[in-house]
């Protein structure tokens, strides 16, 4: 077993969803169904960056998270924290990295990019769970309701994300009358997503020993 700071883990699992993701933009394949609506709304008012768009959408699931789970915590807001540093990584990645700047022709490397974006992607969600903090809204939705109702983190996971994925159905048709942000690769996501974190976890992560640095608020975050 080999060890690593619950702190660092976090840090790396921000930076690696926040290039996944972009990763997937330029491959141009389909976003993730838990992207997919912040991405549609920042391609209709260009005013909005992916980021802030995430902020908006982040927030109003936060709102409703509460409202189901009929009580509200000030250690809930770690999970927007969360949502809000992997969305500000997200765009300052895109900015400083050329490769994100590009519109790539090939297919090939287009599938390439959104494969290696959706691998990417799922091992950061996982990284997440192993932490003390609470993984942005959308994970910890899932983590906490799933808990609650004895239900496989797995399943309510991919049912999660096929409900996300009927949303940005919607909201892509009412918005443009054409389907933004959504291919082939937005349903394979939404198919495949529960089982990569899953395995993730399991077989990849299970290998490893996190020590929290900051043990009071370790305590405080997995007491709340």
């Amino acid at each position: 077993m080999y060890k690593i700071s619950s702190e660092l883990l976090y840090v790396f699992a921000i930076l690696l969803l926040g290039f996944g993701v972009n990763l997937m933009s330029i491959a141009d394949c389909g976003m993730s169904m838990i992207v997919c609506p912040a991405y549609i709304i920042s391609q209709k008012y260009n005013h909005l960056t992916y980021g802030q768009a995430e902020y908006l959408v982040a927030g109003f699931l936060f709102v409703i998270f509460c409202i189901v789970l009929r009580k509200f915590r000030l250690a809930y807001l770690s999970s927007f924290i969360t949502g809000f540093l992997y969305a500000t990584t997200a765009d300052i990645l895109k900015f400083i990295l050329p490769i994100f700047q590009v519109t790539i022709s090939s297919l090939v490397i287009r599938m390439i990019c959104f494969f290696l974006g959706m691998m990417i992607s799922a091992l950061a969600v996982a990284m997440f769970y192993e932490t003390y903090f609470y993984p942005q809204i959308y994970d910890f939705f899932c983590k906490v309701l799933s808990k609650k109702y004895k239900i496989s983190l797995k399943l309510f996971k991919t049912c999660f994300d096929c409900t996300f994925l009927m949303i940005s159905l919607f909201m892509s048709l009412i918005l443009f009358n054409d389907f933004v942000g959504i291919g082939l690769g937005t349903i394979i996501m939404a198919i495949c997503n529960g089982a990569l974190i899953q395995f993730f976890r399991t077989k990849v992560l299970s290998h490893f020993i996190y020590i929290p640095r900051f043990k009071k608020l370790s305590y405080y975050l997995n007491n709340a």
